[in-house]
């Protein structure tokens, strides 16, 4: 199937029937995608590790186009971490990948997720800037073999604190420096 900006995209959660397509999609779009700004050791070191396929907590959105996946988001079940979101290279900048972060998103607010993080590809660090992620810092992780990956630690805060809650810490960080403060000064004016 040939994609046009007028393909209708649905959205839905992944099934276990589902798996080996999603790992054959990231695998097809780590090669192309990531081609640019990872060499090669390190694209096979990422396309090693996408081999295995996904074993671990998390939940799987699909986009979808006349019953083929045309991408995947995945988000972390055991900490506030982006895991996946990959598009078919050919069906990207069609919005797909926005459809499927918002979704990512509207999830994790549902599970009080305040803030999202992700370690993004080199490739996909303007992807999440458009849709408001700010970069932390720049980090290498090292998958298998020694090969260092350079992605960019990147988060979005998606539920801010209330007043209440603003108030609540800096009361707590005041009662906690005087406390400490207090800690030091009184053994020096009693002595031991």
């Amino acid at each position: 199937m040939s994609p046009t900006q007028n393909t209708p995209i649905s959205i839905r959660l992944a099934q276990s029937q589902d798996k080996s397509e999603i790992t054959k999609l990231q695998v097809d779009s780590i090669q192309v995608l990531c081609a640019h700004d990872y060499n090669a050791s390190q694209l096979q070191t990422l396309l090693n590790n996408k081999k295995r396929g996904r074993n671990w907590p998390e939940v799987i959105f699909v986009a979808e186009t006349e019953s083929q996946i045309v991408g995947f988001s995945a988000l972390s079940l055991i900490d506030q971490n982006i895991n996946a979101i990959f598009v078919n290279p050919a069906f990207v900048r069609q919005g797909i990948g926005t459809k499927l972060l918002a979704t990512l998103e509207e999830e994790a607010i549902k599970r009080r997720i305040r803030c999202l993080w992700v370690s993004a590809a080199l490739n996909a660090v303007q992807f999440y800037r458009s849709q408001g992620y700010q970069s932390v810092k720049e980090v290498e992780i090292l998958l298998e073999f020694g090969v260092p990956i350079p992605v960019v630690v990147m988060k979005k805060v998606l539920i801010q604190p209330t007043r209440t809650e603003i108030i609540i810490t800096q009361l707590m960080y005041i009662l906690l420096i005087l406390f400490f403060l207090l800690a030091i000064i009184l053994p020096l004016i009693f002595g031991n």
